[in-house]
C-alpha cells in the first residue's frame, strides 16, 4: 500500500528551494556601506586640508624671511640674534616742512606736518618748532595741533607769517574749506597750544613803512600789522583787482605788492602800494590768464619780475619803475624735457626769488626732485643745482624746505640745519 504524501514537509521543501531575497533589506545595508565610505573620504580631505592650508596662505600672503627661520644647520649657517620687530600696529612716521618764517642768524620757526603713514587713515599734526644750523636748544614746539580739528583732515597751502619780532601767524586750508588762521607769540608760554584764532579788525590803525600787508581769507581783504605789537588794522583802500592775493616774504623798503585778475578783462594783473594802502598802482599784463596768480618778486621794490606760468611754458615780465610799466622778456625759459610738455606744470609747486647779488632763482616741483633754473642778467636762465626743496625768503636769509632742510643768508651757500623736538599725532 502506497504511503500517503506528506504534504507540509514537501511544502516546506518547495519554499526552500525556490526563497527569493529581501532585497529591500540589502539595499538599506548597502547605502550604510556607502555613507560610511563617503565620510571616510571627507575625513581624509579635512586632515589633507589642515596639513597645507598653512603652506597655501602663506604662499599667497608672503613667507617668513630667512632670518626669521633661522640658521639651516644643513647648510652651517652661523646662528645669530633675530632681529627685533616693530610692536603690532606701529607704522612709519614722517615729517614735512610746510612753511618757514623768522630771522637770520638767530633761527628759523618752521611749520612741520608730523605724520603717521597709517594705509588709508594717515593721521598728521601740524606744528611750530625752531629750525637752526646748529643744535636748537628747545625741546618742545611753539604750536601743537594746529589749524585741523581732526589728525585725518588734509591741508593745503600753509603760510607762516611773521607779524611782528615775536609774533607770528600760521594759516592753511583745510579738507578744502575757508583759510584758516591763528597766532602766537614765541615768548608765551601760557598761550593756547594750538594758538589764537585771528580774527578781521574792526578798527583802522596808524601804520608805518616797516608794516607789512597780510590776508585772513584766500583771495578777501588785506589788512595792515604792525610790527611794534601784532595789532591788525583795516585799510583805507583795498587793490582793484579780482582774486587778490599778498606777495610776501618782501623786504620793507619793497612796498606792498599783490598779484591777481584784471576786473575788466580777466588778464593777470600786479598793483603795488608804497603808502600803506592808502593808494594802489594796479597794471594788467598782455597776456592771457595762467594757470594760477602771477609769482612776484623783488628786492627794492624798483625793479621787480613777473612769472605767468601756463600749461607749458612760463612767460616773464619785468619792471624797472615799481610797477608803473611792465614789459615782457622775449627770451624764452627752457625747461627740461619732463617739465616742458603740454600740462606738465600744472599742479607742481613753483617759487622765485631775487638773491641779493640781484640773481634770480626759479624752482619747480619735479618728478622725483626740484629744478632749479638760474638767471644772472634777469634775462637768460640756465639750470643749476640747488639745495633740494623749496624754497622759502625769510628775514635776512632763505630756508630750503625739502627733506634735509639747508638755510642760507644769500641764495648760494646753503648750510643743514636741525628741527627741534616735534611730537607724533595721536
Amino acid at each position: 500500500m502506497r504511503p500517503d504524501l506528506d504534504f507540509r514537509t514537501l511544502r516546506a521543501q518547495v519554499e526552500s528551494a525556490t526563497w527569493m531575497p529581501d532585497f529591500s533589506l540589502l539595499y538599506r545595508r548597502a547605502g550604510r556601506v556607502r555613507l560610511r565610505d563617503r565620510m571616510a573620504v571627507v575625513g581624509a580631505l579635512v586632515g589633507t586640508l589642515a596639513v597645507f592650508a598653512p603652506v597655501a596662505l602663506a604662499g599667497v600672503f608672503g613667507r617668513p624671511s630667512p632670518a626669521a627661520l633661522g640658521p639651516n644647520p644643513d647648510l652651517g649657517e652661523p646662528w645669530s640674534a633675530l632681529p627685533s620687530a616693530p610692536p603690532s600696529g606701529s607704522f612709519e612716521s614722517t615729517r614735512s616742512i610746510r612753511a618757514a618764517a623768522g630771522d637770520l642768524p638767530d633761527g628759523v620757526v618752521v611749520a612741520v606736518d608730523v605724520c603717521v603713514e597709517v594705509p588709508q587713515a594717515r593721521r598728521c599734526n601740524l606744528q611750530v618748532v625752531v629750525l637752526r644750523a646748529e643744535s636748537p636748544q628747545r625741546r618742545v614746539p611753539f604750536l601743537l595741533d594746529a589749524l585741523r580739528q581732526s589728525p585725518l583732515d588734509k591741508l593745503d597751502q600753509v603760510q607762516l607769517t611773521r607779524i611782528s619780532p615775536a609774533t607770528f601767524m600760521l594759516s592753511g586750508e583745510v579738507s578744502g574749506g575757508s583759510r584758516t588762521s591763528v597766532k602766537f607769540r614765541l615768548d608765551d608760554t601760557s598761550a593756547n597750544p594750538g594758538g589764537v584764532p585771528v580774527i578781521g579788525p574792526e578798527t583802522r590803525e596808524t601804520l608805518d613803512a616797516e608794516d607789512r600787508a597780510l590776508q585772513l581769507v584766500q583771495y578777501g581783504d588785506l589788512f595792515g600789522v604792525r610790527q611794534s605789537d601784532g595789532m591788525l588794522s583795516l585799510l583805507v583802500d583795498q587793490p582793484p583787482m579780482a582774486r587778490r592775493t599778498v606777495v610776501g616774504d618782501l623786504p620793507a623798503q619793497a612796498g606792498w605788492w599783490t598779484t591777481g585778475a584784471d576786473l575788466r578783462t580777466g588778464a593777470p594783473a600786479v598793483a603795488v602800494s608804497k603808502d600803506q594802502g592808502r593808494h594802489w598802482l594796479a597794471r594788467a599784463f598782455n597776456a592771457p590768464p595762467g594757470i594760477d596768480a602771477p609769482t612776484v618778486v623783488t628786492l627794492d621794490g624798483t625793479t621787480a619780475h613777473a612769472f605767468i606760468r601756463y600749461g607749458k611754458g612760463i612767460r616773464h615780465f619785468r619792471t624797472r619803475d615799481g610797477g608803473e610799466s611792465w614789459q615782457e622778456v622775449t627770451t624764452k625759459i627752457e625747461l627740461p624735457a619732463p617739465l616742458n610738455n603740454d600740462g606738465a606744470l600744472n599742479g607742481r609747486a613753483f617759487g622765485a626769488l631775487v638773491r641779493p647779488d640781484r640773481s634770480v632763482l626759479l624752482w619747480v616741483a619735479g618728478d622725483s626732485e626740484t629744478v632749479y633754473l638760474e638767471s644772472l642778467d634777469g634775462e637768460h636762465f640756465g639750470i643749476v643745482a640747488g639745495p633740494g626743496g623749496g624754497i622759502d625768503p625769510v628775514d635776512n636769509g632763505y630756508a630750503s624746505l625739502g627733506a634735509s632742510p639747508r638755510l642760507s643768508t644769500d641764495g648760494r651757500n646753503w648750510q643743514s640745519a636741525t628741527l627741534s623736538a616735534t611730537v607724533l599725532p595721536d
